[in-house]
């Protein structure tokens, strides 16, 4: 195993990963003239021509497009994404072994696929060899493949359709590329300063132009970046009321802290939520969300929780519906001097409120408890 990145420079990966987003997260529509010219230096790096350009403002309305040719008898072939991504790979991998041989660690890691030809390695298998490098995990968990993310809410039909007329729709994302301009920077500025600025300024030019091209060989349909994307502070992506992700075509998608919900869900903010949905809804992790959204004090009130058992100001409560995967078993907690309700969930199996005190002071007996406070 080879320790490859210093403490002070493992502090600054996040700092290049926010670097990259702020560049990307633009809603202002593309730049024409640029996205050409993008598109031409793809397309020039994989020995090919230019082909004709369709533009179009959502993923969706480019699979639709790409339908529209494949039914008008039009070529729909050699997707060109894997030659790319090969090509890319192939340069960071050799970024990585030029690092390991200047620090002249090869003889730490297995030398017979560290010389052997770039095709025949995969950058992963190197990676593995070099446990600091894994921090550079962080940076590859930060993709928005925004492609598959809106394929994967009710677009199941369009998914059916393209793959039944062998259509190769993969793409290249600005928004899955930027995890690349910010690993390429990263290892350029803080560990080597070999590059291929031909490759530097490809990845550069995707990532600033905010585009989504899915590159056959005779044609190439470019979609606009989102009008609208929003993200929580652990950058999942996360809007209340209203759309997370929205395109100019009016395809919407609905996230409550990175989980998908339906559109009756997700225009109606947490707080006008009904406990009655939890009746309903059969998707679990949908009612995990709406539990965590409308909160345990509410649920109680609005599906009238039953009482099991009280000691002193607590009582423990039993919602009398199946609205989760367990029974949900609650202790409500009153502030005798403010009114102020708080209630925690607690294991099902437990049978007293004094019980479950002890269980959400990790424990202790409330008896005890109130003689250490």
């Amino acid at each position: 195993m080879i320790n490859l990145l210093t403490p002070e420079q493992r502090v600054l990966i996040p700092s290049y990963l926010g670097k990259w987003r702020n560049i990307l997260l633009s809603s202002e529509p593309i730049d024409r003239k640029k996205a050409e010219e993008v598109i031409e230096s793809l397309y020039s790096l994989v020995g090919k021509k230019t082909p004709k350009l369709i533009f179009c403002n959502s993923p969706y309305t480019a699979g639709k497009e790409m339908l529209l040719l494949k039914a008008n008898q039009e070529k729909l072939e050699a997707n060109l994404v894997d030659d790319l991504e090969i090509f890319v790979k192939s340069e960071l991998r050799e970024l990585v072994r030029r690092i390991i041989l200047e620090k002249d660690l090869a003889g730490s890691i297995d030398t017979d696929n560290l010389f052997m030809p770039l095709s025949q390695v995969e950058l992963d298998d190197l990676d593995y060899e070099l446990v600091e490098y894994h921090e550079l995990d962080l940076i590859d968990r930060q993709r928005i493949d925004l492609v598959s993310l809106s394929r994967s809410v009710n677009q199941s039909e369009l998914v059916w359709q393209l793959w039944s007329k062998k259509i190769n729709a993969q793409a290249i994302s600005s928004f899955d590329w930027f995890v690349i301009a910010a690993k390429l920077d990263f290892f350029v500025s803080e560990i080597h300063d070999y590059y291929d600025p031909k490759l530097y300024q490809f990845v550069e030019n995707v990532v600033r132009a905010g585009i989504i091209i899915f590159p056959f060989e005779d044609c190439c349909f470019v979609c606009d970046r989102p009008t609208k994307i929003s993200f929580d502070n652990e950058n999942l992506f996360h809007a209340e009321g209203e759309p997370a992700l929205q395109f100019a075509d009016g395809q919407s998608f609905y996230f409550y802290h990175g989980v998908t919900l339906p559109e009756k869900y997700g225009k109606v903010h947490p707080p006008q939520w009904q406990a009655q949905w939890l009746l309903t809804e059969t998707n679990a992790e949908l009612r995990r969300v709406i539990i965590q959204g409308i909160g345990y004090v509410r649920i109680c009130q609005e599906l009238q929780a039953v009482e099991l058992d009280n000691w002193t100001d607590y009582t423990l409560l039993q919602i009398d519906n199946p609205i989760d995967v367990e029974p949900i078993y609650l202790l409500k907690m009153t502030c005798p001097s403010t009114g102020f309700v708080h209630v925690l969930r607690v294991p099902p199996q437990t049978k007293s409120a004094r019980e479950a005190i002890c269980w959400v002071n990790w424990g202790v007996d409330p008896e005890d408890f109130s003689l250490q406070t």
